[in-house]
């Protein structure tokens, strides 16, 4: 593309003419020199099919969308004023400019990408993203004199250099630590990708999925920056129909005329990340911090055919990682470099995965918090208090242990060891120790048939401590078998309850042992609501109420965090890997959901049952008494105990 405008210095419009900061008018000067001397483009950056566009302006003054001002813009503007327009770059003139200092930059990690008013192929081509001097076409002569093109510098370390280059690949994942510039390199690549297509579209679409009002007007605000760092003039509005985020609808626009006088127009529209806002683009797709979408995986699906529709669609996904159950997760999870190196994912996908550690190694700096002193990736791990979040946001870890509940530090600090897990039926040696139970006995059972198994929990609660000491794993029993094993435990002297899942199958469960023991038996459906409980408000949350699986799921986690809980089973490979499923996903809503995956070995079937039984123990349990009743009961005469013992609620 030929702009007009070969003699502008751009500045950014938000800055008065003569205030522009020290640090950015080092680094366009000494691109304007190195670009004045070698009269080329860097390597990598393809020449594009735009020689019939021009720069949208006219004598009188720059259109309200267009891209470089210069010499077919107002006069006024000539002279440094405000252009009309409050999103487009001030322009002055900088004969001096081009000619400024030869002074290196203070930091060589950071690349400085030219983008030249005008494109062109040689010597800088052999040399990509070079510094210092270099001679005109090879004749060891320098550049003086003659036209001089401007040079604009867009601040870009390396492991971002390949991803904006990068305008032919179909889907490119950005698996990136936090504040590193993901959403920055994104922007300009917007930009740069409008301004490309433009040389061949009448019209271009980018279509941003983001997952906050605030990161969409940070995007937003991104691409104003790089316009004015290209002098690209640009117009920017909020056409949301109030400040839900459900209806956010941004745009930034850029329009460039041709010289046969036709408009060619492109936009860039931010909309809220969900699957009906997928269907509607037709054009590059954006995902940003895609792993904080709610339902990212209806979001793919609705996305995914259309970028499959037309060669020339391109899509960019980034983002931290937010647990495994997620379509981020699914898309970028594989083994690969952390520096930027482009690797593929199981997934197939191509994935640039870079974390803290390999940033700072490439410039990026880290203060601590209190006293501002730069520190190392070590040091800041140190600091942080939670570690397996530091390592999520910082190091790109998909480690079960940053989002699951109970990490194995947890589960082995609580184990006893003692007996093993029941199979399908209650053994001697675990009903004998039940029956000599000081403290009330309360069970738990996750309900399964055929797909998962059903699990009862049996724990025993002497004042605040919870003491895990039988545990039966049936796999598929029919409904009536069950319940003889439930039947079996309330002909125990102090067994007080049990709470079932009666979500779906284990509701007929429930109501057939009701039919026997009335309210001693309760029904838990995993699907509704109830008002939080103390470990949820003690973290400061605002709403009134969670999801019952929430609830007992933090529950359990408050209990062995905070030691009261022993587990006195030999819990098997199945039952610790069961116990380790649950993991606690925070929507960018702010909704929290408890999710657990499932394998061949089930569906987190032990950690429900065990948190059913917690529940049923709990503080709302009623007190009981034990008395010794002659009425006929369920037998345990094969232990070869005398007397039989039957709970009495008070």
């Amino acid at each position: 593309m030929k702009f007009q405008g070969q003699k502008s210095k751009v500045k950014n419009c938000s800055e008065p003419p003569d205030a522009g900061g020290d640090e950015d008018e080092k680094v366009r000067g000494e691109g304007a020199k190195r670009a004045g001397q070698l009269g080329g483009r860097p390597a990598g950056l393809e020449t594009r099919d735009t020689a019939d566009l021009e720069v949208c302006g006219t004598k009188k003054r720059p259109t309200t969308l267009g891209c470089i001002g210069g010499e077919g813009a107002s006069g006024a503007e000539k002279k440094g004023s405000e252009p009309s327009h409050g999103g487009a770059a001030q322009v002055k003139n900088v004969d001096d400019f081009i000619s400024g200092s030869s002074k290196k930059p203070d930091k060589p990690s950071l690349c400085n990408v030219l983008r030249l008013t005008e494109p062109r192929s040689g010597t800088l081509a052999k040399r990509r993203h070079a510094g210092g001097d270099a001679d005109e076409k090879g004749t060891g002569k320098k550049r003086a004199g003659g036209r001089k093109p401007v040079a604009v510098a867009l601040r870009l370390r390396g492991y971002q250099i390949p991803v904006f280059d990068d305008r032919s690949s179909g889907i490119v994942v950005l698996h990136w630590s936090r504040q590193i510039g993901k959403s920055y390199v994104l922007a300009a690549w917007a930009v740069d990708r409008l301004i490309t297509k433009l040389g061949k579209n009448d019209a271009w679409l980018i279509t941003v999925l983001s997952n906050s009002r605030d990161n969409g007007a940070e995007f937003v605000r991104k691409c104003q920056d790089v316009c004015n760092r290209l002098g690209v003039v640009m117009e920017a509005s909020d056409d949301s129909t109030d400040l839900k985020y459900d209806n956010m609808r941004m745009e930034v626009r850029i329009a460039c005329t041709s010289k046969e006088g036709a408009r060619h127009t492109g936009r860039i529209k931010v909309l809220a990340a969900n699957p009906r806002t997928a269907r509607g683009f037709s054009g590059d797709l954006i995902l940003d911090e895609f792993a904080f979408h709610e339902n990212s995986n209806a979001i793919w699906e609705a996305a995914e055919p259309i970028l499959s529709s037309n060669q020339e669609f391109l899509c960019r996904i980034a983002s931290t990682g937010n647990g495994k159950h997620n379509m981020f997760y699914r898309l970028c999870a594989g083994l690969g470099s952390d520096r930027g190196e482009y690797f593929q994912s199981v997934g197939g996908f191509r994935v640039s995965r870079v974390t803290r550690t390999a940033a700072h190694g490439m410039g990026v700096p880290i203060f601590d918090p209190g006293t501002r002193r730069s520190i190392t990736p070590e040091e800041a791990r140190q600091q942080a208090l939670d570690k397996r979040a530091y390592d999520q946001n910082y190091e790109c870890k998909f480690n079960d242990e940053n989002m699951c509940l109970l990490t194995h530090e947890l589960i082995q600090q609580a184990e006893r060891g003692g007996i093993g897990i029941d199979e399908q039926t209650w053994s001697a040696d675990s009903l004998a120790r039940m029956f000599r139970a000081e403290g009330s006995l309360h069970a738990g059972q996750d309900v399964g048939r055929n797909r998962d198994l059903s699990v009862i929990a049996v724990v025993e609660k002497c004042g605040g401590q919870r003491r895990v000491i039988a545990m039966l794993r049936m796999a598929g029993l029919r409904l009536p078998q069950q319940q003889d094993q439930i039947n079996t435990l309330f002909g125990l002297p102090k067994f007080r309850s049990i709470s079932i899942d009666m979500t779906g199958l284990g509701l007929g469960l429930v109501e057939y042992a009701q039919e026997r023991w009335r309210r001693r038996v309760r029904g838990v459906n995993f699907s509704h609501t109830e008002p939080i409980n103390d470990f949820i408000r003690s973290e400061g949350r605002l709403a009134e109420t969670a999801r019952v699986t929430e609830n007992m799921a933090t529950e359990l986690l408050g209990h062995f965090e905070h030691k009261p809980i022993t587990l006195e089973v030999a819990l098997d490979a199945d039952a610790l890997d069961d116990l380790r499923k649950p993991e606690r996903i925070v929507s960018a809503g702010g909704r929290v959901s408890i999710a657990a995956s499932r394998n061949e070995a089930g569906h987190a079937d032990h950690f429900w049952a065990l948190a059913l039984a917690i529940r049923d123990a709990g503080p709302a349990s009623a007190p009981v008494a034990f008395g010794f009743l002659p009425d006929p009961v369920p037998t345990i005469g094969s232990l070869g105990m005398k007397g039989v013992y039957r709970t009495v609620s008070l």
